[in-house]
């Protein structure tokens, strides 16, 4: 199974803004560099970003992207619900008429204890912002 590597890009790209924080506008050439990717990748991140109000574009020759707020307001969560699924898990296909147990009933026995990780997923990163990443790294 494939997991996503958007969120931690998006929260390294994000730390990149909080350290350029009141120097104005950080172009996706520089971001880019610092994640190892190319700026049309963190061009269309920063769509994301600034859709969920999280970053703001500058148009222009010293152009580029700056947050949108204090990055002592901007959660990972929030980070997350801006460039991921807001579902961590995925069912597969699922028969609820099925002769077999197992592929009638495991949706419904899996949903309790699915949504309460995502729950714990979210709720423990809420409890770290921008700034508390940016400010962790010397």
């Amino acid at each position: 199974m494939l997991s996503s590597s958007r969120f931690v890009v998006a929260v390294h790209a994000m730390s990149v803004l909080a350290r350029f924080a009141g120097k104005g506008p950080v172009c996706s050439a520089l971001v880019a560099e610092s994640v190892h990717t190319n700026p049309v990748v963190i061009r269309r991140l920063m769509t994301e970003l600034e859709k969920a109000k999280l970053v703001k574009s500058v148009a222009g020759r010293s152009g580029g992207f700056e947050l949108n707020r204090d990055p002592g307001e901007i959660t990972l969560a929030d980070v997350y619900f801006a460039v991921e699924d807001e579902n961590v898990f995925r069912m597969h296909k699922t028969d609820p008429h099925s002769n077999c147990p197992v592929a009638a009933q495991l949706g419904k026995v899996l949903s309790a204890p699915l949504r309460a990780a995502e729950c714990a997923l979210h709720t423990s990163l809420a409890r770290t912002s921008i700034r508390d990443v940016a400010s962790a790294i010397v």
